[in-house]
């Protein structure tokens, strides 16, 4: 706001240095409107200048941040260290203390003299256990275990999220790059066929032109115009999607970085020599999804080991201490509670032992369950090492052959530029028809926008790449901060 009010002041003085022999004090409503007019349209200019772009890796780090899933995510990773501090505790012994009041009122037998009295008597009793389970057929310790690995399970998974969310924002925003890029050239291509009507038609007024090749230009006027508003919707459209994976606001504005389209920013290197098997190995040692498969297995092993305690004893040491009070409420001579507390004191102190010996059957199922548990969790592991291997070669194989298409479509697009300008000069001069420019046109099209498509998908697959090989999807030194 302040160089926008520099701005306004800047106007003001430069109007009033052209006008300084006017008197001030006859300025008209005329002129009030121009200068308001100067500042507003400076304002608006440094407004849009100053306005930040959104490079990609600041896309990847704000739908990391806004995302649904990373946060879920998030909190079950949390949960899966609470269950290993739960597991912990399982391994130290268990306190509880009770305490019970009784009030009794009414006929009741005498023991002594076997008769019916009435009588109403107070009794109140205090108890202190411990107990630790000393053998639970090892379930402790796989328990344990279990809970340590599903951490690690909550860790990749989160990784593996975030990696997630940041890959289709990366996506989302190459789309939408090349659809601003198509646009770009769609209004170029509009321009030249604006450009090339209107000579068409003064042509045609000098008699150097006929009707026919005025209507060709004007259709081919309205078939840009037709696919200048074409891209402009499958750009919007593509803005849209980019807004919905990063969960950015819809009605807020989104001005995206679009040095990546201009060839200087493009620095294309010679084929790679690393071989796709490398990648491969160094991918299963890093990846996210890869660990979470694993830890996956891992846990149904822990488990089929902890399903033997449903057929083992379990032996568990206590101990404790309790006492009483007691009292007739229509009768004296009772000790006090402090008295009655330590007289009637006593500790106790055992071990125990639990030892299943049928429990239909739940005890086999249980463990034939988790056995094939566990070997669904050893296909599964296998089956997403091997997708994953596939994975890595078709991005390291699609990289070396979005480069390679690169280079010729780069010679293809100089020829076709070439080509289109000596068609449309010697169409100037009369050596050329109407539908030879246009055919020349729609190929030098064609070729701008594959190239474009091979530019944004090597730049995509260098970075899927560097992501199998271990490096992070997003870039921190090239993150603005929000």
């Amino acid at each position: 706001m302040h160089m926008l009010a520099v701005s306004a002041l800047c106007l003001w003085h430069g109007f009033w240095s052209q006008t300084g022999r006017q008197d001030k004090r006859i300025m008209d409503t005329a002129t009030y409107l121009k200068v308001f007019c100067l500042a507003a349209t400076g304002c608006l200019a440094l407004h849009a200048t100053a306005q930040e772009v959104w490079g990609v890796d600041r896309c990847m780090a704000y739908a990391v941040d806004h995302n649904h899933t990373v946060k879920q995510r998030r909190l079950e990773a949390d949960n899966y260290e609470l269950d290993c501090l739960q597991a912990i505790g399982n391994f130290l012994p268990g306190v509880s203390g009770s305490t019970g009041v009784q009030y009794s009122f009414g006929r009741s037998v005498d023991p002594e003299t076997n008769t019916y009295n009435n009588v109403s008597t107070f009794n109140n009793s205090y108890a202190l256990e411990a107990s630790l389970t000393l053998f639970r057929g090892g379930s402790l310790v796989n328990e344990l275990r279990r809970s340590r690995a599903a951490v690690l399970l909550g860790k990749a998974a989160l990784q593996e999220a975030r990696d997630n969310t940041a890959l289709e924002t990366f996506q989302a925003y190459i789309d939408a790059l090349y659809y601003y890029g198509t646009e770009r050239l769609a209004r170029r291509k509009l321009a030249e066929s604006d450009s090339l009507l209107y000579k068409t038609r003064r042509q045609g007024e000098l008699g150097l032109k006929g009707m026919a090749d005025v209507a060709q230009m004007e259709a081919q006027q309205a078939a840009d115009t037709w696919n200048l508003t074409r891209q402009r919707n499958l750009f919007r459209t593509a803005m849209l999607t980019l807004k919905q994976r990063m969960n950015y606001p819809v009605p807020e504005p989104l001005p995206l970085d679009t040095c990546l389209l201009d060839a200087d920013a493009f620095s294309f290197v010679r084929l790679s020599a690393e071989r796709p098997e490398d990648v491969a190995g160094a991918a299963l040692s890093v990846n996210p999804t890869l660990r979470r498969a694993e830890m996956n297995r891992r846990i149904a092993l822990m488990r089929r080991k902890g399903s033997w305690a449903n057929i083992l004893p379990q032996i568990t040491l206590f101990g404790g201490v309790s006492s009483s009070y007691y009292k007739e409420l229509h009768r004296d001579g009772y000790d006090s509670f402090g008295r009655q507390f330590r007289n009637n004191l006593g500790q106790y102190f055992g071990v125990s032992m639990s030892v299943p010996l049928f429990g239909r059957f739940s005890g086999v199922v249980g463990m034939r369950r988790a056995r094939n548990d566990w070997r669904i969790a050893q296909e599964q592991y296998e089956e997403q090492k091997a997708e994953l291997r596939k994975l890595v070669i078709q991005a390291v194989n699609d990289r070396e052959g979005c480069l390679r298409e690169t280079v010729q479509m780069q010679k293809k697009v100089a020829s076709d530029s070439l080509a289109y300008r000596v068609t449309r000069r010697k169409y100037e001069e009369g050596l050329m028809t109407s539908l030879d420019v246009q055919n020349s046109a729609a190929t030098l099209f064609e070729s701008e926008t594959l190239l474009l498509q091979s530019k944004l998908t090597y730049l995509l697959k260098c970075r899927l790449v560097d992501y199998y090989k271990g490096k992070t999807i997003i870039n921190e030194q090239l993150t603005i901060n929000n």
